[in-house]
């Protein structure tokens, strides 16, 4: 009668080896899931493409010639952004910056309340940038 004895080493070995095999397994089932409000804040606040935004000014920053909105809706309707709009949390403000200081010029008759409609985009520096926009007080304009 053949009787096998017990592999010390090999038996560990093979243990190893399965560790190996499953841990990545193990790693992935313990990482946390994000948070579906991660996920949906970091969606809204992609600006790498043109997006559209709609709003009201809140304050112009003289000294530092930039917007303050109270942000309503985002569109990523490319390129007419005449639908897909989407509300914003309500409460939600938003800085962005002109173009240029041509462009602040135009803007700054602009008062608390006016409504807005904006196409921005972030900019290497990471500012959001005013691609173009219309005073939504006298009509909407098509295009943008």
């Amino acid at each position: 009668m053949d009787t096998k004895k017990f592999n010390c080493p090999q038996f560990f070995g093979m243990m190893i080896l399965l560790g190996f095999i499953f841990s990545p397994i193990f790693a992935a089932a313990l990482e946390p899931a994000s948070h579906p409000l991660d996920t949906f804040l970091t969606n809204i606040l992609n600006f790498s493409e043109p997006t559209g935004i709609r709003g009201t000014v809140r304050y112009l920053d003289k000294a530092e010639k930039n917007i303050w909105l109270d942000w309503k809706q985002r569109s990523d309707d490319r390129p007419s952004f005449n639908e897909g709009w989407k509300l914003v949390p309500e409460g939600t403000t938003l800085l962005v910056y002109p173009e240029d200081s041509a462009q602040y010029q135009e803007l700054e008759p602009l008062v608390k309340g006016t409504p807005i409609e904006m196409i921005i985009q972030i900019d290497p520096e990471g500012h959001r940038r005013i691609l173009s926009y219309q005073d939504l007080s006298h009509g909407r304009k098509v295009p943008i």
